[in-house]
């Protein structure tokens, strides 16, 4: 009995999608983000975040839900500027293996950079 009453808390508990990032994202130029486009997901589904007009020196933080079958820890970024697109790709492929983060995406006068630490 102990061990069906384990094995229905462990099915239970994995069924329970509670699978989210964490974007915290710094304006560190001196130029107006007018569009910054974040697409996530599988080659079945997606799922888009835009967030527009980010100020310079201007900082915000976004959950996205990551509760896509399949899904992995792939993203896409593409940041628009007076005009001017930069895009980059980061995270981790896992073959479907999940893991919650937080990454910290500092937009500077000519690059993207960007770092991942665990979600507390």
């Amino acid at each position: 009995m102990k061990k069906l009453l384990l094995l229905s808390i462990i099915i239970l508990s994995s069924c329970s999608s509670d699978k989210k990032t964490e974007l915290i994202i710094n304006n560190n130029s001196t130029v107006l983000i007018d569009t910054l486009k974040i697409i996530y997901g599988t080659e079945k589904e997606y799922k888009e975040s835009i967030k527009t007009n980010i100020n310079s020196y201007d900082s915000l933080k976004t959950i996205l839900d990551m509760n896509i079958v399949g899904i992995d820890g792939s993203y896409f970024i593409e940041i628009v500027q007076e005009g001017k697109k930069r895009s980059k790709t980061f995270g981790y492929y896992t073959n479907s293996s999940f893991e919650n983060y937080t990454y910290t995406i500092k937009v500077e006068k000519d690059t993207l950079l960007i770092n991942k630490d665990i979600l507390k």
